[in-house]
C-alpha cells in the first residue's frame, strides 16, 4: 500500500503557470527577506529559497558567491529523463554561478508524529571547456560521464567534479522556514548525477502542529550548467501519537491527600513525564512510582493541570483537570444512615422519656438531641432529621436546614404532649 503523502503537490504536477514568483532569500549576513523573482516559477504549494552573499561554509575559487538560481518545471520534451513520473519535475538551476538552495513546505501534522521525508534528484553537472560541453547527457567527474551516479557525502575517493553536487532533504519539527536554523533535521548528503536515485531519507518527531521540509542541492564550482531536478517527494507518518488517557485516584481529592495518576496508552510509551501546576501557576512536584504511574501530593485548593508529556514534543499526549478541595476534617470513615430526633428547645426529660418508650431507641438505634447544627451536621448521603414540634424554634426550621444543610431530610412532627408523642412514633 502507498504511504499517505502530507505534501501538496509532491509530484510537481501542478501550478506550473508561473504566478508564484516570490523567493525567500537568506543572506549570509543579515536578514532573511522575501522578493519578487521572474525567473521563479514555482509549483503549487512549494516555497523557493537561497543563500545570497560570500560562502562561509568554504572559498571556492575566484571568491564566486552564492547565487540566486532559476526555478521552473521540466517536461518530458525535450528529455524525458528529466521527469521521474507524471509529466513534471521541477528543475532549480544556476548558470556559470553556485547555489545552496531549493524548495521548502510548511505541513499541518499531529504534534508527537513520527514523519518520514523522502524524495527523488538528480543533477546535470557540465563544465566550461569541458570535452563535451553542453551536452545534456554528460556530467563531470571521472566515473561519472554519460553515466548514472550515486555516493552518499564522504565516500572516499571522490573527485572534485563527483563532489561538485551534494543533494539534502530535511525537516523543521518546529514549523520554521530557515533552512539554516539549529532546529532543522538534515539527512545524509548525496552526489547524484544523470539519472533520478533516492535522496537519503530524514526522520523527525513533529514538536508542533505544523512542520517545515526543505528540498537542497548545493553546487561547489560555477560551472556552467548547475542543475537539480527534483520529483516524487513524499512526507509520511511513519508512527503515530499513541492515544492515552490519564486516570486520577481519587478523582475530587483535597489538601495533603495523596493523589494516585495511572496513565493507560494504546502502545509502549517510554520516557513519559508527568507534570502537575498548581492553582497559582507554580510545578507541583511529582513522583515515579510504576511505569506509567504517578503520585503527588496537592498542597493548595483549587485546578490542578495535570499533563503527560513525551521528550521531543511540545504538547501533551494527555491532559485532565483535578479540582482540589480545600481540606475538612470530620469526614465519616464511611457512609451510613442516620436519623437524628430533633427536640424543641425547653423540651425536658419527659419528652426524651417518650421517644424511649415508644421503643424507637431500641429499633432504630436513633440519635436523640436538641442541637439543630448537630442534626443538620455531617457529610452524609442518607441524613434526615425528625423535628418535634418545629413551631417552638424561632424562625423556619426547615428553611435552616435548606439553607445551612441542604440534603437533609426533614420530616416534622407536632405533638402536645409526651404522650402523644409516643404514641406517633410507635406508628413510625
Amino acid at each position: 500500500m502507498s504511504p499517505q503523502n502530507l505534501l501538496q503537490n509532491g509530484d510537481f504536477e501542478r501550478g506550473w503557470e508561473g504566478i508564484h514568483r516570490r523567493v525567500l532569500v537568506i543572506p549570509t549576513q543579515g536578514q532573511a527577506y522575501w522578493r519578487e523573482a521572474g525567473e521563479i516559477a514555482c509549483p503549487a504549494g512549494w516555497n523557493p529559497w537561497y543563500r545570497h552573499g560570500l560562502p562561509v561554509e568554504h572559498d571556492p575559487q575566484n571568491g564566486v558567491g552564492w547565487a540566486a538560481p532559476e526555478v521552473r518545471p521540466c517536461g518530458l520534451t525535450p528529455d524525458p529523463a528529466r521527469v521521474r513520473n507524471g509529466q513534471f519535475g521541477c528543475l532549480v538551476f544556476t548558470f556559470s554561478r553556485i547555489h545552496d538552495a531549493g524548495l521548502f513546505q510548511q505541513v499541518s501534522v499531529t504534534p508527537g508524529a513520527r514523519l518520514k521525508l523522502s524524495a527523488y534528484a538528480h543533477a546535470w553537472s557540465n563544465a566550461w571547456g569541458s570535452p563535451r560541453e553542453s551536452d545534456p547527457r554528460w556530467s563531470e567527474g571521472s566515473r561519472v560521464g554519460y553515466n548514472p551516479f550515486f555516493a552518499e557525502e564522504g565516500t572516499p575517493g571522490l573527485d572534485d567534479a563527483e563532489r561538485n553536487f551534494t543533494f539534502r532533504l530535511g525537516i523543521d519539527p518546529t514549523g520554521g522556514t530557515n533552512p539554516y536554523a539549529p532546529t532543522v533535521i538534515w539527512g545524509k548528503g548525496a552526489h547524484i548525477y544523470n539519472a533520478y536515485y533516492p535522496v537519503p531519507p530524514v526522520e523527525a518527531t513533529a514538536q508542533a502542529d505544523k512542520v517545515t521540509v526543505f528540498l537542497r542541492s548545493r553546487c561547489l564550482w560555477p560551472f556552467k550548467h548547475n542543475d537539480a531536478y527534483w520529483d516524487d517527494v513524499v512526507l509520511e507518518v511513519i508512527s503515530a501519537l499513541p492515544q492515552v488517557s490519564l486516570q486520577a485516584e481519587p478523582a475530587s481529592p483535597e489538601v495533603g491527600q495523596t493523589v494516585r495518576v495511572v496513565a493507560q496508552a494504546d502502545r509502549p510509551v517510554s520516557d513519559a513525564e508527568l507534570r502537575v501546576t498548581g492553582p497559582d501557576g507554580a510545578a507541583v512536584p511529582v513522583s515515579a512510582t510504576a511505569p506509567l504511574t504517578w503520585e503527588f501530593v496537592p498542597q493548595k485548593a483549587g485546578n490542578h493541570s495535570t499533563a503527560l508529556f513525551i521528550p521531543g514534543v511540545a504538547s501533551p499526549l494527555a491532559q485532565i483537570v483535578l479540582v482540589v478541595r480545600p481540606r475538612v476534617w470530620g469526614l465519616p470513615r464511611e457512609q451510613y444512615a442516620r436519623t437524628y430526633v430533633l427536640l424543641h428547645p425547653g423540651a425536658g426529660r419527659e419528652w426524651v422519656q417518650a421517644i424511649l418508650d415508644s421503643g424507637a431507641w431500641d429499633r432504630y438505634r436513633w440519635t436523640i438531641g436538641g442541637s439543630a447544627d448537630d442534626a443538620g451536621i455531617g457529610a452524609l448521603a442518607d441524613k434526615r432529621v425528625i423535628a418535634i414540634n418545629p413551631h417552638r424554634w424561632p424562625g423556619n426550621l426547615e428553611a435552616f436546614f435548606r439553607q445551612y444543610y441542604p440534603g437533609t431530610r426533614y420530616v416534622p412532627i407536632v405533638a402536645a404532649t409526651p404522650e402523644e408523642l409516643r404514641r406517633k412514633l410507635e406508628q413510625m
